[in-house]
C-alpha cells in the first residue's frame, strides 16, 4: 500500500494544475452535458477555397479493390460496410482508421477519397473514438490537404469540417498537453485558413499555436518529448501548416513567421541526429513506419525553401559524435517534459552505435501502445543500452504511459575526446552510475563505474545488436560484421548472450541478439575497427 501511494505521489506531483482541472471538468461535462454534434446549415457556411504546394504522399493504407485498411502492420478487410468503431486490434488501430491519413496516398483516386469521407459522415454521432479531439485534429488536417489537392470543396463535407473545428475548440486537450495540444493547434490553424471569417477560431488558433511552439520546441530544435519519431511527425505537420499559410490569405498574424523560425530549428535538429543510412535513433517512443522518412521530410522542406544544417546538440541533452566510420548517439538527458512523460523510457545513459553506415548497437524500439507487459518491458531500463542494478529500473515507468519517481542525469564533462555523465537512479542501492564514452582513432571505449563493491548490488550492462549484425564469439569479446572488434574486459563467465525481440514496427518484432555483462564496480568495453 505504501509503495503504491508513493508511486502515485511521484506520478501526480509533476502534473500542471490545468491537467487536473480539465481532466475533472471534461469527465463531468461528458457525463452530464454531452452536447450535440454542432452541424451548421449549408447556407450559414462561409469558407475560402485553399491551395497548397505539393506535399509528400503516404504509404498504402487503403486498398479500394478489396476494401482493406492497413495500419500498424495489421490488415483488415471490411466485407460490407466500414465499421469506423472497430476495436478488434486496440485503440491505436481504431485511431488510425479515423485519422484519414490514407487520403494522402498517390494511388487513391479523388472518387475513392470522397466516398470514404461520405461513408464516415453517415451516422457521424456514433463515431465514438473518431470524435475524440486527437483523431479530430488529424482528420481536419488530412481533409483540408485532400480538398486542396483536388480542389474539391463540397458544402456538405465543409459543413462537417466546420463542425469538427467547433468540437475541437470545445475540448482542446489541456488535460494531456504536449504533442496532443500541439496537434490541436495545427488543426485549428488549418480550420482557420479555410474559415477566415470565424474570428473566435482564428484568435484561439493563433494564440495556441504561438504558445505551444514556443514551449515545445527546444533551443536546439528538438521537440521536448525527446522522441525522434514524434519530432518527425510534428516537423511534417509544421511544414504542412507553413505550406498552407504561404499559399493562402489568412488572419493568423505572426504564425507564418514563427513557423518559419521553428521549422528551421527542427530541421537542423533532424539533420544533426539522422544517421548516414537515413534512419533516426529509435529512442523513447520511436519506431519505423509511423513518421515520414527523414529524407522525405528534408526533401519536402527544401521544396518550401528550407535547408537543414548540422548543429551542436544542446538543450535536448542528446549528443552525436562521428569519427573514423563510427556514428555514436548518446542520451544524457532526463525524463521530459516532467508533466507529460507518456513517451519517455527509463533509458538514461543509453546509446546507439552505427559503423560504416550500418546499425550495430540499437535501441529496441516499441511495438505496442497497449498497457501490457510488452510495453512495460520495452520502456524498462533492461531494454536499453545502459546498466541495471538489481534488475531494477532507473525511473519508475508504469501504467503504459506513466512515470513515478524519476532519476536525474548530470553531465560531468564534454570534450573532443570524451563525454562523461552520471545518473542517480540507483542511489537507493548506494550506487551512482558514471559512464564515459572515450574516442580515439578507430576506437570507442565505454567505461561504467558504480562505486560499489557490495555483495547485495548486482550490476549488469545491456547491449542490443541490430538483427542484421553478424556476431562471432572470440576470447574476451566478439567480432561484429567481420570487421569491428568488441573487447570486454571481464571474465567470460560474466558475459551472457541471449535473444531479444527487436521492434521493426508496431506489432512487428524479430529475434535479435543482446549481451548482458555482470560486473562489480567497473566495466570497460572497447569497440575497435
Amino acid at each position: 500500500m505504501l509503495k503504491k501511494a508513493s508511486r502515485y505521489f511521484h506520478t501526480l506531483r509533476y502534473l500542471k494544475w490545468d491537467q487536473i482541472r480539465y481532466q475533472l471538468w471534461y469527465r463531468l461535462r461528458d457525463r452530464f452535458f454531452p452536447g450535440e454534434y454542432p452541424l451548421l446549415e449549408n447556407n450559414e457556411l462561409s469558407f475560402q477555397k485553399v491551395k497548397m504546394d505539393r506535399f509528400p504522399s503516404k504509404g498504402s493504407q487503403y486498398f479500394s479493390d478489396t476494401n482493406t485498411f492497413q495500419f500498424l502492420n495489421i490488415d483488415h478487410v471490411f466485407n460490407d460496410e466500414i465499421d469506423w468503431n472497430l476495436d478488434e486490434y486496440g485503440k491505436l488501430w481504431t485511431y488510425h482508421l479515423n485519422y484519414f491519413d490514407f487520403l494522402m496516398q498517390d494511388q487513391l483516386s479523388k472518387e475513392d477519397g470522397v466516398g470514404l469521407i461520405n461513408n464516415f459522415l453517415k451516422g457521424i454521432e456514433s463515431k465514438k473514438d473518431g470524435l475524440e479531439p486527437y483523431p479530430i485534429s488529424l482528420r481536419i488536417i488530412n481533409w483540408v490537404k485532400f480538398f486542396s489537392r483536388y480542389q474539391h470543396f463540397d458544402h456538405k463535407q465543409l459543413s462537417h469540417l466546420k463542425a469538427h473545428t467547433s468540437m475541437l475548440l470545445n475540448k482542446l486537450e489541456y488535460h494531456l498537453l504536449a504533442n496532443h495540444l500541439l496537434e490541436n493547434a495545427f488543426a485549428l490553424v488549418f480550420g482557420a485558413v479555410v474559415f477566415p471569417d470565424d474570428i473566435k477560431l482564428n484568435s484561439i488558433a493563433a494564440e495556441l499555436m504561438k504558445r505551444e511552439l514556443e514551449e515545445q520546441i527546444l533551443d536546439d530544435g528538438a521537440h521536448f518529448e525527446l522522441s525522434p519519431m514524434y519530432h518527425c511527425i510534428l516537423l511534417e505537420r509544421a511544414l504542412d501548416a507553413y505550406n498552407l499559410l504561404k499559399n493562402n490569405e489568412h488572419r493568423l498574424e505572426g504564425i507564418e513567421e514563427i513557423l518559419y523560425k521553428k521549422i528551421q530549428l527542427m530541421l537542423n535538429w533532424l539533420v544533426s541526429v539522422k544517421f548516414q543510412n537515413g534512419e533516426i535513433p529509435y529512442v523513447n517512443d520511436s519506431v519505423k513506419g509511423q513518421a515520414l522518412e527523414p529524407n522525405k521530410i528534408i526533401e519536402y522542406a527544401k521544396l518550401l525553401g528550407f535547408e537543414g544544417m548540422i548543429i551542436d546538440l544542446s538543450s535536448s541533452r542528446y549528443r552525436k559524435k562521428e569519427f573514423d566510420g563510427f556514428e555514436l548517439f548518446m542520451d544524457l538527458g532526463n525524463i521530459q517534459p516532467e508533466y507529460q512523460p507518456g513517451h519517455a523510457h527509463a533509458d538514461a545513459l543509453s546509446f546507439v552505435l552505427h559503423y560504416k553506415g550500418k546499425p550495430i548497437i540499437v535501441d529496441r524500439g516499441i511495438s505496442t501502445y497497449e498497457k501490457n507487459e510488452e510495453r512495460q518491458c520495452q520502456r524498462s531500463t533492461s531494454s536499453h543500452n545502459t546498466i541495471t542494478i538489481n534488475k531494477d529500473n532507473q525511473s519508475d515507468v508504469w501504467g503504459g504511459f506513466r512515470v513515478g519517481k524519476r532519476s536525474e542525469t548530470f553531465i560531468e564533462s564534454e570534450s573532443t575526446n570524451e563525454y562523461v555523465a552520471q545518473n542517480n537512479g540507483y542511489k537507493k542501492y548506494g550506487v551512482i552510475h558514471s559512464r564515459s564514452w572515450q574516442f580515439s582513432k578507430d576506437k570507442l571505449v565505454l567505461l561504467d563505474l558504480t562505486g560499489s563493491g557490495s555483495d547485495s548490488v548486482s550490476a549488469v550492462s545491456h547491449l542490443h545488436f541490430h538483427p542484421d549484425v553478424k556476431i562471432e564469439k572470440i576470447k574476451q569479446g566478439f567480432i561484429l560484421n567481420d570487421e569491428l572488434h568488441l573487447k570486454i574486459r571481464q571474465s567470460e563467465e560474466f558475459v551472457q548472450s541471449i535473444d531479444y525481440k527487436y521492434c521493426e514496427g508496431f506489432n512487428k518484432q524479430v529475434v535479435a541478439k543482446k549481451i548482458k555483462v555482470r560486473f562489480v564496480k567497473e566495466l570497460q568495453m572497447e569497440f575497435k575497427a
